[in-house]
């Protein structure tokens, strides 16, 4: 059962209207990035959505890796601010991972002429942490129990750094914008990159502020 003590909330430089208004302004520039961002020789345009797809599979990744971390200083520190915090980052991670993966389909098409390769280590890798992630999240919300919610989400983090260590490729190439000669493409994904990290620290702070309104009395 949940004991979580909600202490006062002190006055925060980030409030939900700031939120929004630094929302709207990362969106603006990611759309400009993505627009701006250099064609590739054999893919053309079609690259930019492999930016935003890459960006946002990193982002993901990370996000559910951090989760994990928090929930794991949780666990020792029993400090309930890590754990509303460790969950809000797993949501956000998750939620930005399902979207790369939805728009895996449009490359995925348009190079192999299937809109799901199932046979690719790094799509079943996907598919794996997406199926675990959502069950984790039903599980959280169907049962009251802070140290589960943990250690769940300290597993989930622990498998996804292991699965992205160990899982190789197929034919879809493992880092082809890091690989990249060209300094243009470099820098425009590491914008785009950068800016997939803000707006997802900016969801995972929504969730969190969202999670202590509600446990509120």
């Amino acid at each position: 059962m949940s004991t979580s003590i909600i202490q006062p909330s002190q006055p925060s430089l980030l409030t939900p209207r700031r939120a929004l208004i630094i929302a709207v302004a990362l969106l603006a520039l990611l759309t400009l990035l993505l627009i701006l961002s250099p064609a590739e020789a054999q893919l053309g345009n079609l690259v930019k959505v492999i930016y935003l797809h890459g960006a946002l599979a990193r982002v993901g990744l990370y996000a559910l890796m951090l989760a994990g971390l928090l929930a794991l200083v949780y666990l020792v520190r029993q400090r309930p601010t890590m754990l509303r915090w460790s969950n809000a980052v797993q949501v956000a991670g998750m939620i930005v991972f399902i979207v790369h993966f939805a728009l895996s389909v449009i490359p995925t098409y348009a190079t192999w002429g299937m809109w799901i390769a199932f046979d690719e280590p790094r799509t079943q890798m996907t598919l794996q942490i997406i199926g675990v992630g959502l069950l984790i999240i039903v599980v959280r919300i169907l049962v009251d129990d802070d140290r589960l919610h943990a250690i769940a989400n300290f597993a989930l983090g622990a498998a996804v750094l292991l699965l992205n260590l160990r899982t190789g490729v197929l034919r879809h190439p493992l880092n082809p914008i890091g690989d990249s000669t060209s300094s243009a493409i470099q820098l425009y994904y590491a914008g785009i990159l950068l800016t997939c990290a803000a707006l997802t620290g900016l969801l995972a702070w929504w969730l969190a502020q969202r999670t202590t309104r509600t446990t509120q009395p």
